[in-house]
């Protein structure tokens, strides 16, 4: 009882100190992310209710988009203002031509597990097996990849890649048996590993830095809007504040997002996502490079492309 006062006395305060002027004007902005659960998806609903956005009379709305090619599309489309999501996506929507910059970095790391079904143990019995992506080009597709090279292990012959969904989708189907494998976001990883699953590769235990999300823009609204692209990415470095020194308050709304009744699977979910949250909002340059390497063996044009073209953080405060 007590905690939950507290929590109530904390949510007030810092709505006081961070509410807008009296007849300010407040912008409703459309964010994606492909994950209801994401650091993203918590950190902006957080600061919303406690009124940290108002600091920059900002409302946002996140949309979830399933798999980073679909939700670029939304992005090209002005279905939505920004996005957050993977940078091998953004690089090959880049790539056909999409007109966006990488504003600011989300998640530097691959905060993954692979996982397979209870009689799956180890990577050599992965061999013609089926294994579950949201989309082609998105960022678990990469991470697959990524992780059947730790095992020695060709994705074009050797196992069967399935457009499948979201991770929440992969970890049914891996539930159902309609797929052998997949990899999942951390908490979905125990919530699986708590039904039998199989934990093959530990993304986070590898520390690998990639931009596994990171905030997207079109150029247009970069050019017309700059002042509202600034406010916006200094609310952003707001919400990751609170997120960060806001805990039990992060920790619930993972809970929630999640479906668990378990704080400890929101808590682990929680403290690894803190871990490739960055203070300052930038991206991982060693991350990014990471992403584009990969595409260049498939895609000539991404050998002539570099990072620095990929970037534009002058709208960071």
């Amino acid at each position: 009882m007590l905690q939950r006062c507290s929590a109530r006395l904390a949510l007030a305060m810092v709505s006081l100190l961070f509410s807008s002027p009296l007849g300010a004007q407040v912008a409703t902005l459309r964010v994606g992310t492909n994950s209801p659960a994401s650091a993203e998806s918590v950190l902006f609903s957080i600061a919303r209710d406690a009124g940290v956005l108002k600091q920059s009379q900002l409302d946002v709305e996140v949309i979830f988009i399933a798999g980073g090619t679909l939700s670029m599309q939304a992005l090209i489309g002005k279905s939505l203002d920004f996005l957050c999501t993977g940078g091998t996506p953004y690089i090959v929507a880049y790539l056909e031509g999409a007109q966006t910059k990488m504003i600011g970095g989300v998640n530097n790391k691959l905060p993954y597990g692979f996982v397979s079904l209870p009689n799956i143990k180890t990577p050599a019995q992965l061999k013609g097996k089926r294994i579950g992506i949201s989309r082609f080009g998105s960022t678990d597709d990469f991470a697959v990849k990524l992780a059947l090279s730790q095992f020695g292990l060709n994705p074009k012959t050797d196992v069967s890649i399935t457009q499948v969904g979201s991770a929440a989708t992969r970890l049914t189907a891996l539930q159902a048996g309609s797929i052998d494998a997949a990899v999942l976001t951390l908490g979905l990883v125990q919530i699986g590993q708590r039904s039998g699953l199989n934990l093959l590769l530990d993304f986070i235990e590898k520390d690998i830095e990639y931009q596994q999300v990171a905030i997207i823009a079109r150029d247009d609204l970069l050019k017309s809007r700059a002042d509202l692209v600034r406010r916006f990415m200094k609310g952003y470095l707001d919400s990751v504040r609170f997120y960060k020194t806001q805990k039990e308050i992060a920790i619930r709304e993972t809970m929630k997002r999640l479906r668990t009744s378990d704080r400890a699977i929101a808590e682990f979910d929680y403290v690894q996502r803190v871990r490739s949250l960055p203070d300052d909002g930038k991206p991982s340059i060693k991350g990014m490079q990471l992403a584009l390497d990969d595409i260049a063996k498939d895609n000539p044009k991404a050998k002539s492309l570099t990072v620095q073209q990929l970037i534009d953080l002058s709208f960071l405060p």
